[in-house]
């Protein structure tokens, strides 16, 4: 059982950091699929203030600060990830946060785009974390962020039911010598998008991600497999 008060992948991540930043843009899944599809969705970032949310070890801030950003702030529950951002992406302001908590010391209105890759999925509760991108956004600001999709995730997690929000775990084996059990939380369609509304988003597109063309032949197996059902998935809405 989980301890409430605890972010649940925590200690996962601590254990992984070092080999996921080394790893990770090569791996199918992040480098050939979501990396790539996030990137598309969010597009010119040109002289925008950009808050990344649960940056991990920076691969999503570098990417942003050299496309053009006026300025990246970002913050990870894992103080090894901030370390590894940090050294990544000098320019920006990153510092250890917990997304399920209020991020106390930003500006309400000042951020113009708010990101966050494969990162809300460990929290339970998405109201204070929308509620707060919601908080940081100017009028009309943009929020994109990459989710995993429900029918790749109730296959992969194989949870006892596909409603709802649930508590699952799933073991790591391609990053570390030994297998990392990372928590995470299988969540539906509608637990996505409801809380999305309520926060006071529009949703502005939903777009579900597909293996990158070179990835076949890298990778066949993992390529037929990203194509045959749907790993992830990238929402963009915007500050109504």
């Amino acid at each position: 059982m989980t301890d409430p008060d605890r972010p649940i992948a925590l200690a996962a991540y601590e254990r992984l950091a070092e080999a996921y930043a080394a790893k990770a843009e090569t791996k199918a899944e992040n480098g050939y699929n979501e990396h790539p599809a996030i990137r598309r969705v969010i597009g010119a970032v040109e002289g925008l203030a950009v808050l990344d949310a649960g940056c991990g070890p920076g691969f999503l801030m570098r990417d942003l600060l050299a496309a053009g950003a006026a300025r990246v702030t970002a913050f990870d529950v894992s103080p090894a990830m901030v370390r590894l951002a940090q050294a990544r992406a000098p320019a920006a302001e990153v510092f250890v946060a917990d997304m399920a908590q209020p991020l106390v010391g930003l500006n309400d209105a000042g951020f113009d785009l708010v990101v966050s890759s494969l990162a809300i999925d460990y929290v339970r509760d998405w109201s204070v974390p929308l509620g707060e991108f919601r908080r940081l956004l100017r009028p009309g600001g943009r929020l994109v962020f990459s989710v995993q999709h429900p029918m790749g995730a109730y296959k992969w997690y194989n949870p006892p039911s596909p409603f709802g929000v649930q508590y699952v775990e799933a073991t790591w084996k391609g990053f570390t010598a030994d297998p990392v059990v990372v928590p995470d939380y299988y969540r539906s369609f509608e637990e996505m998008v409801n809380p999305l509304l309520a926060a006071g988003f529009a949703l502005r597109g939903v777009h579900e991600t597909r293996p990158a063309p070179e990835l076949e032949a890298i990778d066949p197996v993992k390529y037929a497999r990203g194509m045959a059902y749907p790993t992830f998935m990238v929402i963009d809405a915007a500050a109504a």
